[in-house]
């Protein structure tokens, strides 16, 4: 059996990289801006009504990462570009996401009725600006995607995890099922943007892809233990705190990852690009737990936690000094072997 021989990729690289999807995030504010507000205003013909400023901040925030770390990267990987047909249904589903999570956040409609709906939307009757919106941008999704019944199967996938997600709220739930939950809700969110594209991943890319999404939820876990504990959510870095077990399962699953990307049949530069992208939010979510777990330390219920500081939970990586330590984890996890 041959062994491959690792590939050590450089500091220079990782920060030529992270550089160019920093210009790229600013190059896309002007796409965003000049796009959005003619689709908002076709899906919000009819019923009077206006999305909030923070609706729009969480629209862009879901449509960047759904562009940049899901979908185009991917896409980079494989040796393939965007087609302004794609771009434009990413957009749309980022309209989509946030207003899909509040049917559930702010009890909009009970479970019977967002299942119903998200299974024949054609039928739902909207009884709020806000449903309106969700339904003509989900019609509209459906209408423009190459194959409806798989973006239907995929929503319905993260209705069941969003739905399971309520046992978020009791502190009885079992480790075991909390990491499933919290990996299967992010897996199929992931695949769901993905099956509004013209090109499916393979099943090899399907693997690499359940790892990938799990630490993007724990790293997001990780930024949002503040705000997790003063809305009663429970989360592996929140009710469990055992940041050693944490960040073996963490680097046990980067390992997984870029096994499965190292063996897939493309060019080393684009898979060493791909890596890169995906492990520069994963390499936040190191950063991250290092700094829950130094400030943490004595803390022995959720109860002491919820008592500390936004300041002393929340991982602030503006300085200098943070990013040069993020730019030098990102370099560590892409070229991490168990």
């Amino acid at each position: 059996m041959t062994i491959e021989k690792p590939t050590n990729i450089g500091l220079f690289t990782t920060i030529r990289r992270l550089g160019g999807l920093q210009w790229r995030l600013k190059k896309q504010e002007r796409y965003f801006n000049e796009q959005l507000p003619p689709i908002l205003a076709s899906l919000s013909a009819g019923p009077d009504g206006t999305l909030s400023t923070g609706t729009i901040k969480r629209i862009n925030k879901y449509w960047q990462l759904s562009l940049n770390v899901i979908c185009n990267s991917l896409y980079e990987l494989t040796g393939r570009t965007l087609s302004d047909a794609e771009q434009r249904r990413i957009l749309l589903l980022s309209i989509f996401g946030p207003l899909y999570d509040d049917l559930f956040d702010d009890q909009i409609l009970h479970y019977e009725q967002i299942a119903a709906f998200t299974l024949e939307p054609e039928q739902h009757t909207p009884a709020s600006f806000k449903e309106h919106v969700v339904k003509t941008v989900y019609v509209q999704v459906l209408q423009e995607s190459p194959d409806r019944q798989r973006v239907i199967k995929h929503l319905h996938d993260v209705f069941i995890w969003q739905k399971a997600s309520l046992k978020q709220l009791s502190p009885d739930i079992d480790e075991a099922e909390l990491y499933e939950i919290t990996y299967k809700k992010s897996y199929y969110s992931v695949l769901l943007a993905y099956s509004i594209l013209d090109h499916y991943p393979t099943p090899t890319m399907l693997e690499m892809l359940y790892p990938m999404a799990g630490l993007l939820q724990l790293t997001n876990d990780a930024f949002d233990v503040y705000k997790d504990v003063q809305g009663g959510v429970y989360t592996i870095p929140n009710l469990y705190r055992n940041f050693d077990k944490l960040q073996q399962h963490f680097m046990a699953d980067v390992a997984k990852f870029n096994h499965t990307l190292r063996d897939l049949p493309v060019m080393q530069s684009a898979k060493a690009a791909y890596a890169i992208t995906i492990h520069a939010l994963h390499g936040m979510g190191c950063i991250a737990m290092e700094q829950l777990k130094a400030v943490t330390r004595d803390v022995q219920s959720t109860a002491e936690l919820a008592t500390l500081s936004r300041q002393a939970l929340v991982c602030d990586m503006d300085s200098f000094r943070q990013k040069l330590r993020w730019v030098k984890q990102v370099r560590d996890l892409v070229n991490y072997r168990q």
